[in-house]
């Protein structure tokens, strides 16, 4: 009760320091330090680009952050419909003038006698300026129409409604807290009196204790005076004579007081003995009630706190306000109402692509599209006056604005469902019979309608409007049938290989046949063209994004492949001699790399696991140990068996060594047995023996119990059983070696001590290529892929990432300055570099949006260039000290070109996503090897993927980076001394170099991803960081020069020059990050995007969280289970919500006190409604672009701008700290030319997580 009291306690605090919070903006850092606030104020470069300038996909534009009140934004409304109207009437008069102009020229033309030709010259130019002017007003109005103001007012009030909802939630929650804070008092007050009545019993059990203490006393007291009172009689006694009647009578009174003192003595020793209990109860009931006061004071104290919490907390307000709200709607919604219907008349009416050329004959069919439109809800969630212009442009460019054709176009369309125009097209490619011009006309229309909107963003909704299903939307996998359909029948039209067309007709193909919902069987291949054009590939020919992507994943899995088996295969070995690379190949590291290696692939088992992710290794160590626990058990039931003492203690002796091996941090799962084991197992087995022997040493006791030394045993020698010497030289791994032994012992063992099932039975797992793998420590083939990524896949959680790169850098500099001042005391430091380095890279990632893997490349273009100072001088022949200040100045650009696999990440599905991508690894490695359920095999890795994985997305990623780091480093080299000097002769040097660095990097991202049923888009971040630590080198230079001035006595010369050599290690001491980072992307043809904070310190994201508790609750609710009625909002899961974000807290405020080294990251994700309208700004972008309209294209982009940079498009979606780790190895050679061999492995896992997974 006590606990539940404490978590109350902080949960109505946190409450109520989030209604005092001030607000934070959602683009800018809720709560940097003071003195980095003033450090960024006077160096700019050191945070990043304001988030709302990343954000953007153009020039930067502000950020729409103010809240406004529902009659400011009615009040708005009313001035865009001012501004409507004045529009219209602007257009109504310049057409009416343009008719009253042309009216004028068709009289003059047609006057008898005719007009002068000057005259009829002026009214041709009046119709030109009156022409222009309404095209003018009417694209006025159209721009107005299609302008932002309506969806800016929109969000306004929907920001309203969230702030609404946010006051409701925070006035029920804090009612829940104030109901359980009084049920909770209620329950202390029963605890306070029970606690009162548990005091007043233990009170009286002590008061009847101290009362012992009285009556011992008064029995003393009695016994005392009956025996001085017997003395008495007794000497009366003797004094009288016998048989008078005063002894007879003193005789009685002695024998009363005897019994008077027996009875005395007898009450005191029976009080004594309870006396013996008293002071042991009296203690322990004084303790019983000093913690019961101590309980009472903890109570009447919590009652206390909470009485006064509860006083702190906000009255609850009426409901009126609400209720008022219900029966009535609010002012600015029904403002809105109203303006978008009249936006959508005036725009049906008199702005949209043929308004100019005259809207009568297309009206009614645009007025039946705006009726769906406005329907609640309605069948697509784009706005209507995109939809509108979205129709009328595709239509205008199709019929070269004719309306009355169009009308036709629309018409047809409203009589059929979508599912009919794919057999119309397919009718129309394979029928050679004459029709009449008029019907072929129309229907060649509205399959090239159909085939224009499927490369329109949300085409196939638009589609599902102007069909019979109308007022229903569209479902998702009948879009995307259709849309493949679409892609595939427009590709074709275009396309003159007969090949490729063959594969697009396949694709067709399967999408009739999932629209039609047959039954019909298809190929595995067919399968895989379907899934291509799913994911926007329209050919599989040579040199497509198709083709490469298979001839990348082809090399992931056999190129990088063999190289990393050549590097580990001998010279002499024939086998795989043809494996090899040239040797001018194998010299260049740029080109001979591959992230498969074997110090990578070890390199990742230990990162992974230091972070915990699973890893092949963990996984058979854990199983190794379990067979070990086993055996173990198995040798302990066997000691009752004397034959097999030898067997035993060997095994026992094994088991000793492989925990010796265990206890040096060997990992057992890749440890083997060679004669080392041999000759530790022999030792220990002496050993084991020798012991076993001397606690034999001393006889069974005789019948007497004594003991006779039997000095007539003789040792025998000890050697190993032959299973286990075979063991010693057998180079088996351990898991191979426990493997024997437990078929040994099965074999010997009684029927009722043999071992139980293995282990890895028991778990069903295939461990044999894991142990393959290990054993060899390096890839001896292709499926090694899937038995190294297994492990970290099945196990994988929200935000883990483990990368593998292998490659090179190739580069040339000036080591340091060649010509300078020969000084005692002061030498210039420079040093200038170029490099390159490319690196081949296999990654898997977990990130919001779903699993992925990539394989690819990268390559980094750096150049570098150090500038200083030392100053210092000899101190003794051949030692000397000296200090150096030095500045560095880096850039380098990275281009990174690979192929994705992506499987959509589904709330409470994801061991099924996991199982996906398992699967779709598996297909990439043997492609080759699988069996194809139905018709031919596969042609490469891309086509078993699709075939297999029909959820699968494939993608393109194309990424640049571009780093600027400055760094300042103050080093001193003490001492310096040099072994063997003069003027020309070489010398030896040996320097310890301790040094004190600081620096600062800047890295602009940026991503974009092409083809892919999952795409990110345009995904942009700017992240600056700073570092300061120390460092600590060793320079050795086997092989220097001295200083040699150019004449005698001169203080000019060349420089010493030597080979340097240097071992060094550093730690960071401070560390600050701050990062911004959008990532937009598409779901089949919807826009989505993430926005992105990143951290170093918990400190921003506890103001964020305090600052939007509510908001945050909120969100936390809809990821928990409903009530039976589908209600979450109920006070259990506010409850429980809210408890999850009190831990959450806690963990973040504990890792920002033990982990340096954590990015604390808050992401927003957009909402469903910006998305869609996004997606009719892109729609009309797209058509825009497509008849050259690069000023309406620029005008939507901008709109686009407009609904990302306001604030309501944004929701709270999750809180994530996550810990990454990096081991990064360079070998080779960096002295005025660089060749170095590189090898990278970086990991990051999740921390904390709110809502959690």
């Amino acid at each position: 009760m006590l606990k539940e009291a404490d978590q109350l306690q902080r949960l109505a605090e946190s409450a109520l320091t989030s209604l005092k919070a001030a607000p934070t903006s959602l683009w800018e850092r809720p709560a940097p330090s003071t003195a980095r606030r003033l450090t960024t104020k006077i160096f700019p470069w050191l945070k990043p680009a304001p988030l709302q300038e990343v954000a953007s996909t153009g020039s930067p534009s502000k950020a729409q952050e103010q809240q406004h009140s529902p009659e400011a934004i009615a009040a708005a409304v009313a001035q865009l419909s001012t501004r409507l109207d004045h529009q219209s009437k602007v257009l109504a008069t310049a057409t009416h003038a343009l008719v009253a102009a042309r009216a004028h020229v068709d009289s003059l033309e047609q006057a008898v006698p005719p007009s002068s030709n000057e005259r009829l010259e002026q009214a041709r130019v009046r119709v030109k300026h009156a022409d222009a002017t309404t095209r003018l007003a009417g694209q006025r109005l159209r721009e107005l129409i299609q302008g932002t103001e309506v969806l800016q007012l929109g969000a306004l009030s929907e920001g309203q409604d969230q702030a609404e909802q946010k006051a409701g939630f925070s006035q029920t929650w804090i009612g829940d807290l104030r109901t359980r804070l009084q049920a909770l008092d209620v329950r202390f007050a029963d605890r306070h009196s029970a606690i009162a009545i548990e005091l007043e019993l233990k009170v009286a059990q002590t008061r009847e204790l101290i009362s012992l203490d009285h009556d011992m006393t008064t029995a003393e007291r009695t016994a005392a005076h009956a025996n001085a009172q017997l003395q008495a009689l007794r000497t009366r006694r003797r004094e009288t004579p016998d048989g008078s009647a005063e002894a007879g009578k003193l005789d009685t009174d002695i024998a009363q007081t005897l019994a008077e003192r027996s009875q005395a003595m007898q009450t005191h020793q029976q009080l004594a003995t309870r006396l013996v209990r008293v002071s042991d109860d009296c203690a322990r009931l004084n303790d019983e009630i000093g913690e019961l006061y101590q309980r009472l004071s903890v109570v009447s104290g919590e009652r206390s706190a909470l009485k006064i919490l509860e006083q702190k907390l906000p009255a609850s307000e009426q409901a009126t306000t609400t209720l008022e709200g219900e029966a009535q709607e609010r002012i600015d919604k029904t403002a809105l109402k109203k303006v978008r219907e009249q936006y959508l008349a005036s725009q049906i009416s008199e702005a949209h692509a043929f308004a100019a050329t005259g809207t009568e004959a297309i009206q009614p069919a645009l007025q039946r599209i705006g009726h769906r439109l406005q329907r609640t809800p309605p069948p697509t969630p784009l706005p209507a006056f995109a939809v509108i212009e979205i129709v009328t442009s595709a239509l205008a460019e199709l019929t070269d604005n004719d309306a009355t054709r169009a009308n036709r176009v629309l018409d047809l369309l409203n009589q059929h469902p979508l599912e009919h125009w794919p057999r119309v097209a397919e009718d129309m490619a394979k029928s050679v019979r004459t029709r009449s011009a008029t019907n072929h006309s129309i229907q060649r229309d509205t399959v090239d309608f159909c085939r224009k909107l499927a490369n329109v963003p949300r085409g196939m909704e638009i589609l599902q409007v102007l069909s019979s299903d109308g007022t229903q939307p569209i479902a998702a996998a009948r879009s995307t049938a259709l849309r493949v359909f679409w892609n595939a029948d427009d590709a074709q039209q275009n396309e003159t290989d007969s090949k490729v067309k063959a594969w697009l007709q396949t694709a067709r193909k399967v999408a009739r046949s999932k629209l039609d919902g047959d039954e019909k069987k298809f190929d595995d291949i067919d399968h895989a063209a379907f899934n291509a054009v799913r994911n926007g590939y329209l050919s599989n020919a040579p040199g497509t994004p198709y083709a490469q992507h298979d001839q990348r994943l082809k090399k992931a899995t056999t190129e990088w492949v063999m190289r990393a088996v050549a590097a580990n295969t001998p010279e002499e070995s024939t086998a795989t001699a043809s494996v090899k690379s040239s040797l001018p190949r194998r010299l260049i590291p740029t080109l001979n790399k591959t992230p498969f290696a074997k110090s990578t692939l070890d390199r990742a088992y230990s990162l992974g696991e230091s972070m915990g992710l699973q890893s092949p290794r963990k996984q058979v160590d854990q199983v190794i140990s379990a067979r070990i626990s086993q055996l173990e058990e198995t040798l302990k039931n066997a000691k009752g068996v004397p034959e097999l003492q030898g067997e035993v203690s060997a095994a026992h002796a094994m088991l000793d060594h492989l925990k010796s091996l265990e206890k040096k941090g060997i990992h057992l799962s890749q440890a083997t047995l060679g004669k080392r084991a041999g000759k530790s197992m022999q030792s220990l087995l002496k050993a084991r023996v020798h012991q076993q022997r001397l606690s034999q040493i001393w006889d069974k006791p005789d019948a007497d119990g004594k003991r006779a030394v039997n000095v007539l045993h003789k040792a025998q020698p000890i050697e190993l059983p032959p299973l286990y010497t075979e063991l010693a030289n057998s180079k088996l791994s351990v898991y191979e070696a426990i493997n024997r032994v437990d078929e040994h012992l099965r074999e010997i063992l009684p029927p009722a001590l043999q071992p139980a099932q293995s282990i890895d039975d028991v778990l069903a797992q295939d461990l044999s290529a894991a142990i393959k793998l290990l054993k060899t420590r390096h890839l001896n083939e292709k499926s090694d892929i899937v038995t190294f990524f297994k492990p970290f896949i099945l196990e994988s959680r929200l935000r883990d990432r483990l990368r593998l790169g292998g490659g090179g850098t190739l580069g040339a500099g000036l080591p340091s300055m060649p010509y300078g001042l020969i000084s005692p005391l002061v030498s210039p430091i420079f040093s200038a570099e170029k490099s390159r380095s490319d690196e081949a890279f296999a990654q898997l990632f977990m990130p919001i949006l779903g699993m992925e893997m990539s394989f690819g490349k990268a390559r980094t273009e750096a150049a570098e260039a150090t500038i200083g100072v030392a100053v210092g001088g000899a101190v003794a022949d051949g030692v000397g000290i000296q200090a150096a200040l030095t500045g560095r100045f880096t850039a380098q650009e990275t281009q990174t070109g690979s192929t994705l696999m992506r499987f959509f990440r589904t709330r409470h599905k994801d061991d099924e996503m996991r199982a996906n991508m398992l699967n779709a690894l598996d297909s990439m490695v043997r492609w080759d090897i699988i069996e194809p359920q139905q018709g031919q095999r596969y042609s490469g890795p891309l086509e078993a993927i699709l075939a297999r994985n029909p959820e699968v997305s494939i993608s393109q990623i194309d990424a640049t980076s571009s780093t600027r780091n400055v760094a300042a480093r103050v080093a001193l080299r003490a001492p310096a001394a040099r072994f063997k000097d003069g003027s020309s002769d070489a010398s030896q040097t040996l320097t310890l170099e301790p040094s004190v660095y600081v620096e600062a990097d800047r890295i602009k991202e940026k991503r974009t991803e092409t083809g892919g049923f999952i795409s990110v888009v345009g995904a942009k971040g700017d992240t600056a960081q700073q570092r300061a630590g120390i460092t600590a080198n060793l320079n050795f230079a086997p092989i220097a020069s001295s200083a040699t001035p150019a004449k005698k006595g001169a203080h000019h010369g060349v420089q010493g020059q030597g080979l340097g050599l240097q071992l060094g290690m550093s730690r960071d001491l401070a560390w600050a990050l701050e990062k911004n980072e959008i990532s937009p992307f598409l779901i089949g043809d919807k826009q989505d995007a993430d926005l992105d904070r990143h951290y170093s310190t918990p400190r921003d994201m506890q103001t964020e969280i305090s600052a939007n508790r509510d908001l945050w609750l909120l969100r936390c609710i809809e990821t928990l289970e409903p009530d039976e009625t589908g209600n979450k909002n109920t006070p259990e899961n506010r409850l429980r919500a809210a408890m999850l974000l009190d831990a959450f807290e806690a963990k973040i405020k504990r890792l920002g006190q033990d982990s340096k080294y954590c990015q604390y990251n808050v992401n927003y994700s957009m909402k469903g409604r910006a998305g869609a309208e996004i997606d009719g700004y892109r729609g009309i972008q797209a058509l825009a672009l497509k008849r050259g309209d690069l000023q309406a294209a620029e005008k939507a982009r901008q709109a686009i701008d407009d609904i990302l940079l306001t604030r309501e498009t944004w929701r709270p979606l999750v809180l994530i700290v996550r810990e990454r780790a990096r081991d990064s190895t360079s070998v080779g050679w960096r002295n005025l030319l660089r060749w170095q061999k590189l090898s990278n492995v970086d990991g990051q896992r999740t921390a904390a997580q709110f809502p959690p997974p």
